[in-house]
């Protein structure tokens, strides 16, 4: 009734809501510019804020924070330098996804984010491939202190990667890389460069613009930097990662590693590892095993010496997002 009646309107009017809602939406979802659409994708932000644990505890001031931002960002008309966690900033502009959910949201992937803050020491060493423009490189080296390792291979989101550390004052804590991870050093791989901070490995026959971009295997770049924890987000490329990867994680020094991709051979490649699937509560702090098919968080949760882990989770201090500590 509520589609139908707002779909009324914007016919009567000449569409001046639809243009306005179009312009607010359409950046975070990537939706068709139709309304029924536009109204669905803002439904489906405001479900997935329901269900988020720092944005559900307000969701009014969620959404305001969603209007400011997408208001300004389009007043302004250049990136911004917003306060995120602990002192620490965000250079953020339309169409950064991720990183402006984290406006929204505190903390876009809560349980991932939360694990990482938990998991990590300052004398620690974090690798983040497929670092983006940098928020989980900024948890790790800006709240805890740990040193990175990120990797990007799209110069043109490397280069905002860099801006982010830059005014962090990171960058000589921060190794940044710019290249793609995969299963042989020396090889190229189309990557999509026309979709913003959404760019990954271009699919066969993709008509849009890519650029060729360098492989490097996690062993040739592990060889002199030995991290506890990882979080690889290569959009579906996670086997070709674990592949080049077979040195870095027999380290035993690694315990814990954070991957979005899940298949039959990611399964026994990590099993054959060592590693179990495990889902993390940010707020106890416990560790269970993963039961069933799904992930509750944006990315698989594998745990190696799990009592080292879990007493690491215990210990670390508190962290207060949107006034909700955890």
């Amino acid at each position: 009734m509520v589609k139908r009646i707002l779909l009324k309107y914007v016919q009567m009017t000449d569409r001046p809501l639809f243009r306005v809602f179009s312009c607010l939406v359409r950046p975070i979802t990537n939706m068709p510019r139709s309304p029924l659409h536009q109204i669905a994708a803002f439904g489906k932000l405001i479900r997935y804020w329901k269900s988020h644990p720092l944005a559900s505890r307000n969701l009014g001031w969620t959404i305001g924070r969603f209007m400011r931002w997408q208001i300004a960002s389009r007043l302004l008309g250049a990136p911004v330098v917003l306060p995120w966690i602990n002192g620490t900033k965000l250079v953020v502009e339309t169409g950064m996804t991720g990183a402006t959910m984290n406006i929204y949201c505190g903390l876009h992937e809560f349980a991932d984010m939360a694990f990482v803050l938990h998991m990590l020491r300052p004398e620690d060493r974090f690798l983040d491939v497929g670092a983006n423009v940098g928020s989980y490189t900024i948890l790790a080296a800006g709240v805890v202190g740990a040193e990175v390792m990120c990797v990007e291979p799209v110069p043109t989101t490397h280069k905002k990667l860099l801006t982010n550390l830059a005014v962090n004052d990171l960058l000589a804590k921060v190794q940044a890389v710019q290249c793609g991870v995969g299963a042989k050093d020396g090889e190229f791989i189309d990557f999509i460069a026309d979709r913003d901070t959404m760019n990954q490995v271009a699919p066969a026959g993709y008509a849009g613009k890519t650029i060729q971009v360098p492989i490097r295997t996690l062993d040739s770049l592990l060889s002199e930097f030995s991290a506890v924890l990882w979080k690889v987000d290569v959009e579906g490329f996670e086997e070709a990662v674990l592949a080049g990867a077979a040195d870095a994680l027999a380290n035993p020094r690694l315990l814990a590693i954070e991957m979005e991709g899940d298949s039959p051979n990611i399964n026994r490649i990590m099993s054959a590892a060592g590693f179990s699937k495990y889902v993390y509560d940010a707020f106890s702090r416990e560790l269970k095993p993963l039961s069933g098919s799904q992930s509750v968080s944006h990315n698989w949760l594998w745990i190696r010496n799990l009592e080292e882990v879990q007493k690491r989770c215990k210990e670390a201090p508190l962290f207060d997002v949107l006034n909700v500590k955890f």
